[in-house]
């Protein structure tokens, strides 16, 4: 158990506690956002990347051999390339509905440039993206993207197309939608000829 800190008269526990509580008492697709995030530095506030070693070694200071093994499965999963919540969440829900590990942050040369993309399947010729507000340079108050914004996305995932890559994009409201509904992330992505694999697929 790390130690508990107080910062103007809050206490608060260590980020590694945190998302190490995290993992062990929330939805295993919940956790992995924040444990992704962790793993990289944040040069802005001033933190240090955490390592799977170390979290390994807390976890084993948590309640009981449960929720001890909740934590481990989300550090093991767990993937510093993800650059997003969504793109962390989309990943864990990949994982849910059994389709294959995905290739992160693969990056295509192409005519108009290099581009980097959230999931690639190479042995489907597939690429995803999660659209959220983050990939256009806005917030969740800021105005809708500008039209130069559009076209330049547009323009890349044209690009990416040429490759002879398929492309399936989804946002948060499509994640979150049943495997059945026809407009959610795992209708498109078997629609464009991602299979499931035959495993578990509930991950609570």
């Amino acid at each position: 158990m790390e130690p508990v800190t107080e910062v103007a008269g809050v206490r608060l526990t260590s980020r590694a506690q945190t998302v190490l509580d995290m993992a062990a008492y929330l939805p295993f697709e919940r956790a992995v956002p924040a444990m992704d995030r962790v793993l990289r530095p944040d040069p802005v506030l001033g933190f240090l990347a955490l390592t799977k070693e170390r979290l390994w070694k807390l976890a084993d200071g948590l309640p009981d051999l449960t929720k001890q093994n909740r934590a481990k499965r989300v550090i093991d999963f767990a993937d510093r390339r993800s650059e997003s919540p969504g793109e962390s969440y989309s990943r864990a829900m990949l994982h849910r509905h059994g389709f294959p590990v995905p290739e992160l942050q693969h990056e295509f040369v192409t005519p108009a440039g290099r581009f980097r993309t959230d999931f690639f399947w190479k042995d489907q010729g597939l690429v995803g993206e999660f659209d959220g507000a983050g990939k256009y340079g806005r917030g969740p108050a800021a105005e809708a993207p500008s039209w130069d914004t559009l076209l330049q996305e547009k323009q890349r995932e044209d690009a990416i197309r040429a490759t002879g890559v398929g492309f399936v994009r989804w946002s948060w409201a499509d994640v979150g939608k049943p495997a059945q509904h026809p407009d959610g992330m795992v209708q498109r992505l078997m629609r464009a000829g991602l299979p499931r694999l035959p495993r578990l697929r509930s991950s609570k």
